[in-house]
């Protein structure tokens, strides 16, 4: 049962690295095509409740691996924090400054366009970070 939830955690931390990396590319390449969603039919990209669903399943997968990782394998608070930091720049970005149907090219919209993938970029670090800490920790343990 360990092995399969340890197993699970791993492929679960590299779809949150992948997500992530998808959310980075996706916030920071948003204000240079959102003219162009509505032509291909693609307007739910800038829709804030794909935005927000995204941001829902990065919290469940991170509350599973963070949490699996830390009691199962390498006790480091390292990737939870970094996982929440990034997090807590994204609602915060998201919240505070996204203005979603417009583009302005004010200072607002300049700190989103760098903040917002900057935690997503932390996000997915912290997913890799767990990732080799419970790797290696899991190989120590079984010497394999």
């Amino acid at each position: 049962m360990k092995t399969i939830k340890h197993n699970l955690s791993l492929k679960l931390d590299f779809i949150g690295f992948i997500a992530s990396s998808v959310c980075a590319v996706h916030c920071f390449l948003m204000p240079f095509i959102i003219i162009t969603l509505t032509y291909y039919g693609m307007s739910f990209f800038n829709n804030p409740l794909f935005e927000i669903t995204f941001i829902s399943i990065s919290l469940i997968i991170g509350i599973f691996t963070f949490r699996h990782g830390y009691l199962n394998h390498h006790k480091s608070l390292v990737p939870g924090i970094i996982f929440i930091t990034g997090l807590i720049i994204i609602i915060v970005s998201h919240f505070l400054y996204h203005e979603h149907h417009e583009v302005n090219h004010d200072l607002d919209n300049l700190f989103l366009f760098i903040i917002t993938p900057l935690g997503a970029v932390l996000i997915a670090v912290s997913h890799v970070i767990n990732r080799k800490l419970t790797r290696e920790k899991h190989k120590a343990a079984c010497k394999c």
